[in-house]
């Protein structure tokens, strides 16, 4: 593996990490703030983007892999 591969891979490994990371905040960030709320449609709606923060950690967390396979073949 070339060294400007080995670079460019471990900083698109660390993008992919960080982005994982605000996923996985979000996602717990709409499930509190559902849990905190008053208003049952509110609440529902705040579940809704959690779910969809969900799905997308799940991308990210293939993201990572890729990025890891990448920079570790």
């Amino acid at each position: 593996m070339s060294p400007a591969r080995k670079i460019y891979g471990e900083m698109i490994l660390k993008e992919f990490q960080t982005i994982l990371a605000l996923e996985e905040e979000a996602a717990r960030l709409y499930r509190q703030l559902a849990e905190d709320c008053d208003d049952a449609m509110a609440s529902e709606m705040l579940l809704r983007i959690a779910s969809d923060e969900t799905a997308h950690v799940a991308i990210a967390q293939e993201l990572v892999k890729l990025a890891k396979r990448w920079v570790s073949p």
